[in-house]
């Protein structure tokens, strides 16, 4: 027998039970879309995540100076950890092979009253060094960051995020170079940040509403203590754990600070990288789920290929008895029945997968560009769904099609007399 009878055998067998089919192919059809739009949607997820995390300032470490505990000999408990710019210079410069930067910086408890162009706005105020925009991804749009000899000889210039400028000036363009006032003292705007997004990793204080300023300037005529350190911004070299780099960093400020190096209540620090390790983990225990929902959608597809193809030989016993009393191959047959199951699920899923790349593209579209996890299509998750398909449907056949050889063709025909 050969391809073309093979192809028209499937054609009628199909034709004479197309409920049967629909019925037995409906587990197939719905799981390979499930699978590729959970798949989609969770490598989408984990990659949007990770660009959250990189908006704020990617291998971030913040450090907040706390209060001290008691249980180490030679420290008071209770002490207020104050901080110091020299120090920190020092432990940047002690620890060149472990730490890319480690950055002073002052965050305002409250907003600031900025007031320009006739309009007044409540802003958060952050102030730090020139380094601040490059290790904290900030791009400009328009205008400049403030630099080295701006921050030295403490002028009163700002960066300002896009949003800001927006409400502020009409338009970010409008912004640059105009003037405005800071707590009621004069500054001059010299750059407007690119727009970052929604920011959900940092939505109490996005950087699109950030006022950026030198820390020299905000001590200089905001009021801020001199020489002190709000906090500290770490950032790792790469290879280096954030551990690692936290407890050189204590090590060298704790005996200037006053405080044990191994006082865990001194200084209080949060890594950034720790949320990406949350956000991968779940990424692995939602892809266990998928490849097990995904096993059992299989194998309850696979049981109703074999039921179908049980029921389709047990009402064709007669007319395989006959074929095989003309001369035809046992081997034959079966490799009939196991095409009929390759069409029957290759169908299926191709069809699935149709649906599940369909509704992703969909969805995709309906969702703003940037502000919601979009849907990471592959390739290699397509093609493994549809070979497992495949390989389920030859092996769901397979048992079915084997009875072939077991038909006796007196007795088979006795029977249908």
């Amino acid at each position: 027998m050969d391809v073309v009878e093979h192809v028209r055998q499937v054609r009628d067998s199909l034709a004479d039970h197309p409920r049967r089919v629909a019925a037995s192919a409906m587990g197939v059809f719905w799981g390979t879309a499930a699978i590729i739009m959970l798949m989609a949607y969770g490598t989408g997820f984990r990659d949007f995540m990770r660009e959250e995390l990189s908006r704020f300032g990617r291998g971030v470490v913040l450090l907040y100076p706390a209060t001290t505990s008691s249980g180490f000999p030679g420290y008071r408990r209770g002490v207020p950890v104050r901080l110091h710019r020299r120090d920190v210079a020092r432990a940047e410069r002690e620890l060149h092979d472990r730490i890319a930067a480690l950055l002073p910086h002052h965050l305002s408890r409250e907003r600031v009253l900025v007031e320009a162009a006739g309009t007044a706005r409540r802003l958060d105020l952050s102030a730090s060094d020139e380094r601040f925009g490059h290790y904290r991804n900030f791009r400009i749009a328009h205008g400049r960051f403030f630099d080295e000899v701006d921050v030295k000889q403490r002028r009163a210039v700002a960066v300002m995020g896009s949003e800001a400028a927006e409400e502020l000036f009409g338009s970010a363009d409008a912004a640059l170079g105009r003037p405005l006032r800071i707590a009621g003292r004069s500054f001059e705007l010299i750059g407007v940040t690119a727009p970052k997004g929604r920011q959900y990793m940092n939505n109490n204080r996005p950087d699109n509403r950030l006022l950026m300023i030198p820390h020299t300037t905000a001590e200089n005529r905001l009021g801020f203590e001199e020489e002190a350190v709000g906090n500290l911004l770490l950032f790792p070299r790469p290879g280096v754990s954030s551990r690692e780099a936290v407890a050189g960093v204590l090590a060298v400020l704790g005996p200037r600070s006053g405080f044990h190096p191994e006082d865990t209540d001194a200084v209080k620090w949060f890594d950034l990288t720790e949320i990406l390790g949350i956000v991968d983990l779940f990424y692995a225990g939602f892809m266990v789920f998928v490849g097990v929902a995904g096993t059992i959608t299989l194998l309850i597809g696979g049981v109703g290929i074999a039921n179908y193809h049980l029921a389709t030989l047990s009402e064709r016993t007669t007319e395989i008895a006959v074929a095989k009393a003309l001369g035809a191959r046992s081997a034959t047959l079966v490799a009939q029945t196991v095409f009929e199951a390759v069409v029957v699920a290759g169908g299926a899923a191709l069809l699935g997968a149709a649906l599940g790349l369909a509704a992703c593209a969909g969805l995709a579209s309906l969702a703003p560009t940037g502000d919601y996890p979009e849907p990471i299509i592959s390739g290699l998750v397509v093609g493994v769904t549809l070979a497992a398909t495949t390989a389920v449907a030859v092996l769901a056949a397979t048992a079915p099609a084997l009875r072939v050889r077991r038909i006796e063709i007196s007795t088979a025909l006795r029977a249908s007399i």
